[in-house]
């Protein structure tokens, strides 16, 4: 009701008139068909009858109700505006999120009879995703890039060029719907006017006014009157709000435009706690986190180790670090060396070492790690080459953060899944979710990973995540050329994965940008609120190795062998092919 009176009389509830709150009480049954900006006539019929059925029930007097009938329908300025999918940009993502899966399912004019829609978002812990995702962008975008002096013209009959004044007066931006006018909120301001010799622009948000001067002007630092022209649209941070003058104080920003997402998953039930799908809807609807296949970079690795403990190795197996070249194709170490000594799986690891991953997957077997990636409902095949084992499969963000949750729940999968229950209009139940569950490995397997992960956090690339105070597993990701950065981590419970790159094209971030210093930060801001009213939880222990793998290592461990020495055996008859005369060869 609050919402409703904002949003269409631009007052509070209790301000509301009789035939207002008749209005307001008239639309619910059918939002579409009795919208009062879209179908008045309509709108106003359904108001007259809430009001005859308010003065048969004796809420109003029958004089008071017909005088509120002779009265038409007259709303504020923000009823007009195009309204964004949520009433807050927090939610934008998810709710379109929703109404495509609605529509996939119902048709549009189904999903639009004023359905009843139970999600699995959790409203404080998407508010923070969204500040968190945000933050960290804007952060990449001040320390890694310039000022563009970019702005967005709004449309123009004119020939000039130049908006006109009607034109700018009754522009309203998709934002300015959500009556939304606090200190730290980042919203985007029409430029109205500039005045050259003051050195100033007068700048519209929805029914808020601000004067921009040159200390407004952000770390850009530019001047207004060569920076401004009316019409431009431009980016501000609120910092101080004035409600009864309607006056904004605000500073000049940008919006970055490198792309992140993140998104957080219940292991055990498959809800989707929080998805935030990018920067800003209102700018870019493309949501990152389930629509853009990414190179992975070193978060694929542990599918190539589990598949390598499933095969019978432990995280004490040494694991070689001799150089590799296929056909010209020699993959080195974060740190460029072409080899590295010979070491535990738990250390590879967590130290995200590349060449040991290689050795890896060629001795699990290509096959054998496509299988693995598969279990974990990857639904993109795994590209059938040893570089696979670094992260050369393009993976979204959702189905890395879904396969990472069989990691906690012990080997099993649950399906992901946002939508709890839907109704009807009339209360009748449409859809509700039913679990829905995978066994990717067993548990011994699956603990066993929680173990060697912890090892990242523990002494590894992500040490920062230390300071959650909390058990957490989890992996960090750099993409070749650092065009995408990741860190997918875990307690328990719940999984929380973050993503940072450029959109649609692969772009350096930059060489100090890594998984540890471009998605952790992100995953950190969030997840240290996020876990601050939860009971620190413990992983279980993994049980011991089963006795059918123990014994199928051994028995893989002895062809193994009989293949090391036939291969040796191999290249000493090819050496004496080579030299006829063995007494001759210098030793």
């Amino acid at each position: 009701m609050e919402a409703g009176a904002e949003t269409y009389f631009g007052k509070q509830a209790k301000d509301l008139t009789l035939e207002e709150a008749a209005l307001l009480a008239a639309v619910p049954k059918a939002p579409g068909e009795y919208s009062p900006t879209a179908n008045p006539a309509k709108a106003k019929e359904r108001r007259d009858l809430v009001l005859d059925l308010m003065a048969r029930t004796g809420f109003a007097t029958q004089s008071e109700v017909d005088a509120a009938k002779v009265k038409p329908i007259v709303l504020a300025e923000t009823a007009y505006y195009q309204p964004p999918q949520a009433l807050s940009p927090a939610f934008d993502y998810p709710v379109e999120f929703i109404r495509q899966d609605l529509e996939d399912k119902y048709t549009t004019r189904v999903a639009q009879t004023g359905l009843a829609v139970y999600s699995t978002i959790n409203v404080a812990a998407q508010k923070k995703a969204y500040e968190a995702v945000r933050t960290g962008l804007r952060w990449y975008d001040k320390s890694h890039t310039s000022w563009r002096s970019s702005y967005d013209a709004i449309p123009t009959s004119s020939n000039n060029g130049a908006p006109t004044q009607q034109e700018l007066a009754s522009y309203k931006y998709p934002d300015w719907y959500r009556n939304e006018y606090a200190p730290g909120r980042y919203l985007m301001g029409l430029v109205m006017k500039v005045d050259s010799a003051r050195d100033e622009a007068t700048v519209r948000f929805g029914n808020y006014t601000a004067t921009v001067t040159a200390a407004d002007m952000g770390w850009g630092r530019r001047a207004p009157r060569t920076e401004f022209k009316p019409g431009y649209l431009a980016y501000f941070e609120i910092k101080e709000a004035d409600k009864k003058a309607r006056r904004l104080k605000v500073e000049l920003t940008q919006i970055p435009n490198v792309q992140g997402a993140m998104m957080t998953l219940n292991a055990h039930t498959g809800e989707i706690v929080t998805m935030i799908g990018g920067y800003d809807f209102l700018t870019n609807k493309f949501n990152n986190a389930y629509q853009a296949y990414r190179q992975t970079g070193s978060a694929f690795k542990p599918f190539v180790y589990t598949a390598a403990i499933e095969w019978g190795m432990t995280p004490d197996t040494t694991v070689s670090g001799a150089a590799i070249d296929i056909n010209g194709w020699e993959p080195h170490n974060y740190d460029g060396s072409l080899s590295c000594g010979d070491m535990p799986l738990k250390t590879a690891l967590a130290h995200s070492m590349n060449i040991p991953a290689v050795h890896l997957l060629q001795t699990v077997g290509i096959q054998t790690g496509s299988q693995m990636v598969r279990r974990f409902g990857i639904k993109v095949p795994m590209a059938p080459y040893l570089s696979s084992a670094l992260g050369a499969t393009e993976v979204p963000l959702d189905q890395m953060v879904s396969a990472y949750s069989a990691f906690p729940n012990k080997g099993i999968r649950v399906e992901p899944h946002m939508i709890r229950k839907v109704l009807d209009r009339d209360g009748a139940v449409m859809q509700e979710w039913e679990r829905t569950t995978y066994k990717v490995v067993s548990e011994y397997v699956a603990l066993t990973m929680v173990s060697m992960m912890r090892g990242v956090v523990q002494g590894g690339t992500a040490t920062r995540a230390q300071a959650l105070g909390v058990p957490l597993a989890g992996k960090t990701g750099t993409v070749n050329d650092h065009t995408d950065v990741w860190f997918i981590g875990y307690t328990p419970t719940y999984v929380t994965g973050a993503w940072m790159g450029y959109p649609g094209r692969k772009k350096p971030l930059g060489n100090d940008m890594v998984g540890s210093s471009g998605a952790l930060p992100i995953f950190l801001d969030f997840m240290k609120d996020f876990l601050k009213d939860k009971p620190k939880e413990d992983f279980s222990r993994a049980p011991s190795m089963p006795e059918d793998m123990r014994e199928m290592y051994k028995q893989r461990q002895r062809e193994l062998a009989l293949e090391r020495a036939q291969m040796t055996a191999d290249e000493q008859d090819n050496q004496t092919d080579q030299n006829p005369n063995p007494s001759a060869i210098s030793t």
